[in-house]
């Protein structure tokens, strides 16, 4: 059985403008890749962002436990314009692979499969590997629930899973995420009566969203966790639908999203923010409505065995001991349920940016990680 390499593929897959769902035949390249090394793969659809579906992939080597799983994803942010480079073209300049999505996150599924090729190689596997690659994390998010569905059906169990989000910030495994906060958006909507400026027979909704917005501000939801920080409330937008200056509005609303950590579930936090919203409304004698939607609950898995071995791994791979946190916004790992696992991939310094890049040296000491993760999680 052939090995592939990580430098190569990473190459190849950026050639691949996956922005947004576009699959532009990115997921059948894949399969033939991991057919070739013995894989059984299998497309899942979910809803695209455009008429055609996404297209999502589920490869699975072995079919014994225990089962260790990668998650990914191909699609890409956009930001295209100005870059040094073609962005989908692979170009190494200086050590540095420059291109659209090689850290976030087509770099560490090269690396991955690289591992996987090696380790895998004139072996009898006694337990399984398995990877996820999504083709939404970026927007939709609807691929990677898509396949935990296809799994539940199929009565497939994961014992443990690496996501290969870009954790990394100044060096290779300096930090590995351990869990991530939540994220839930709200829109506050307060209805007074409208009026002239002049005369008081108005009820300001203007007065009572300042209000609200301060109290909201000044409350402290919480003091934080040993691994997440206090959850965080901020205003995003306000909005006054109002063309006269010298008339009351009858109604504003306002915009916020809140960041909370494990001790929290979102229902628990709506209900707090509740209270805090519409008694203060009273107070002005102003209705209000609220509206919430949640991106994702905050979860958190506690260091295990393997977590805490492949912090071994990175300390004796690079010669610094990894941080254990669950900084940054949301990603698929939300999606896993009560499966545990970590998150650790490349550099995030230009994630999303122009120019977005990764060093060739980073890629190969990615490979190594996750090829020693392997050996000593089948060991």
């Amino acid at each position: 059985m052939k090995t592939l390499n990580e430098l190569k593929l990473a190459q190849e897959l950026i050639r691949f403008p996956t922005i947004k769902t576009e699959d532009k035949g990115i997921m059948k390249f894949l399969s033939r890749k991991l057919t070739a090394i013995g894989f059984k793969c299998t497309i899942i659809k979910s809803k695209g962002t455009g008429p055609k579906p996404a297209l999502n992939l589920y490869a699975r080597f072995g079919k014994s436990k225990p089962h260790i799983n990668f998650l990914g994803h191909t699609d890409v942010v956009a930001n295209l314009d100005n870059w040094s480079v073609p962005p989908f073209k692979g170009t190494i300049k200086n050590g540095q692979i420059i291109s659209r999505g090689i850290a976030d996150m087509k770099g560490s599924i090269a690396c991955w499969i690289s591992a996987v090729s090696n380790f895998t190689k004139n072996k009898k596997l006694k337990g399984s590997i398995s990877i996820i690659i999504a083709a939404d994390e970026e927007t939709t998010g609807l691929g990677t629930p898509a396949v935990m569905r296809y799994l539940r059906k199929k009565n497939e169990k994961i014992d443990f899973s690496i996501v290969g989000e870009p954790t990394s910030n100044k060096s290779i495994g300096d930090e590995i995420r351990i869990g991530r906060r939540g994220s839930m958006n709200g829109v506050i909507i307060v209805y007074g009566r409208s009026g002239h400026a002049a005369f008081k027979n108005f009820i300001n909704p203007c007065t009572a969203l300042a209000k609200i917005i301060s109290k909201l501000k000044s409350s402290s939801l919480d003091n934080g966790t040993k691994f997440m920080p206090p959850s965080n409330l901020e205003f995003t937008k306000m909005n006054v639908d109002n063309l006269s200056e010298n008339v009351v509005p009858q109604s504003v609303n306002a915009k916020f999203n809140v960041r909370f950590n494990t001790k929290y579930k979102s229902s628990s936090l709506k209900k707090k923010l509740n209270q805090i919203i519409i008694s203060t409304a009273k107070k002005e004698k102003c209705r209000v409505k609220i509206e919430y939607r949640v991106s994702g609950e905050a979860f958190y898995t506690q260091p295990n065995k393997n977590i805490l071995m492949v912090k071994k791994i990175v300390k004796k791979i690079t010669g610094n001991s990894p941080k254990l946190n669950c900084r940054g916004g949301t990603s698929d790992s939300r999606f896993l349920g009560k499966i545990p696992r970590l998150e650790l991939g490349l550099r995030n310094n230009t994630i999303h940016q122009i120019d977005e890049k990764t060093s060739v040296s980073d890629l190969k000491k990615l490979t190594r990680i996750y090829n020693q993760i392997l050996q000593n999680y089948f060991n």
